[in-house]
């Protein structure tokens, strides 16, 4: 490419070149009636999407995010829990609400009580890999039944007018890699767009993302836009998956955790621009709005302190001093406490640039 397109940053390495930055690459998506800004999402992680996470990522640039998974039974049974996992603001509108299950009749009435609401995008979790959801037969257990993903997409697609979209991994394991199969069968049922994680479930979070796995997708369901996920954790990942693969967009998920600059970054790029790391007060500023947001979501300090841990840890990564910092903050449950130090970490990492 010739010239250096990361700027040197304050925090060491300047990341490493994509093979091509292609500016054509990042741009406006149209998905059944809705179009986003950009093709840059931010992924359903349990625990993590809450609406503080995503408000500060469709804030850095993203151009759509995913809620934290919900389940369809306790969603129709009145769960609060589940209720409260769909919390949403029009900040970030239009935002994508992730459900699980198994049941296509729990799934098409949780569809529609979430219509009710306001929902314009609704997707179905094939991918989570936890053994709470393989267990009742869902997440990435239902790659083994293609059958039974027809029949809930059937179902969902019949309850609900708006975007229906549905996440998978690769497949069960190394010998049933079945994600073109399974796509097909999705956007025959109705489904309006395809994310893919390339790895198996029996690889949980190890190794690496499969991209061959991600283009056959692609080419499995030509017309259906296909978002490329893993191993995105740097702007030329993001060139690269969509060069490799002729994916619609790339879906971000642990690259965002602690670092939403990914986004401007990349959208940078392909404007032809450096794409700058923040500078230590940029990361400070950030740090203080997403305790701000956190705060406004959680009333018992215990609870915002116990939540706010990996968070703050997230974004001290690759700080010197990070690793004490994490200790320290896990040994506390005390809001203050962890504020206090939360503060000081950042103080010090700004006085000694």
């Amino acid at each position: 490419m010739g010239k250096n397109v990361f700027g040197s940053g304050e925090f060491g390495s300047e990341g490493r070149l994509p093979a091509r930055v292609d500016p054509g690459a990042i741009r406006p998506l149209s998905v059944a009636g809705e179009t986003l800004a950009n093709n840059l999402v931010v992924a359903p992680m349990a625990g993590v999407s809450n609406l503080p996470f995503r408000l500060i990522a469709r804030e850095a640039g993203a151009g759509l995010a995913f809620t934290e998974t919900v389940s369809a039974k306790g969603l129709v049974n009145g769960g609060a829990k589940s209720r409260r996992l769909l919390r949403t603001s029009a900040r970030e509108a239009p935002v994508a609400f992730q459900l699980f299950g198994a049941e296509p009749e729990f799934l098409a009435e949780a569809c529609r009580l979430v219509a009710d609401d306001g929902a314009v995008w609704i997707d179905l979790n094939l991918g989570c890999p936890v053994k709470k959801f393989i267990r009742n037969g869902a997440g990435s257990a239902l790659l083994r039944e293609p059958r039974r993903v027809a029949a809930i997409v059937r179902a969902m697609r019949a309850a609900f007018a708006g975007v229906l979209s549905v996440k998978m991994r690769s497949g069960w394991d190394d010998q049933s890699v079945n994600a073109p199969e399974v796509a097909r069968v999705a956007v025959a049922e109705g489904a309006d767009l395809l994310s893919v994680h390339g790895r198996t479930r029996s690889q949980q979070y190890t190794g690496r993302s499969d991209r061959d796995v991600i283009r056959r997708v692609v080419e499995a369901v030509p017309g259906t836009p296909v978002l490329g996920n893993g191993d995105v954790t740097q702007p030329a990942d993001v060139f690269d998956v969509l060069h490799e693969t002729g994916a619609a967009g790339v879906m971000i998920g642990r690259g965002a955790m602690g670092n939403p600059w990914i986004f401007a970054e990349t959208l940078a790029l392909a404007q032809g621009s450096p794409a700058q790391r923040p500078s230590h007060g940029q990361r400070w500023n950030t740090v203080q709005r997403h305790i701000e947001l956190m705060r406004r979501c959680f009333d018992d300090d215990g609870a915002l302190a116990n939540n706010l841990k990996k968070y703050v840890v997230a974004y001290a990564k690759g700080l010197p001093g990070s690793a004490r910092f994490r200790r320290e903050v896990v040994e506390t449950d005390e809001l203050g406490i962890l504020l206090d130090r939360t503060r000081r970490f950042f103080d010090g990492a700004q006085a000694a640039a």
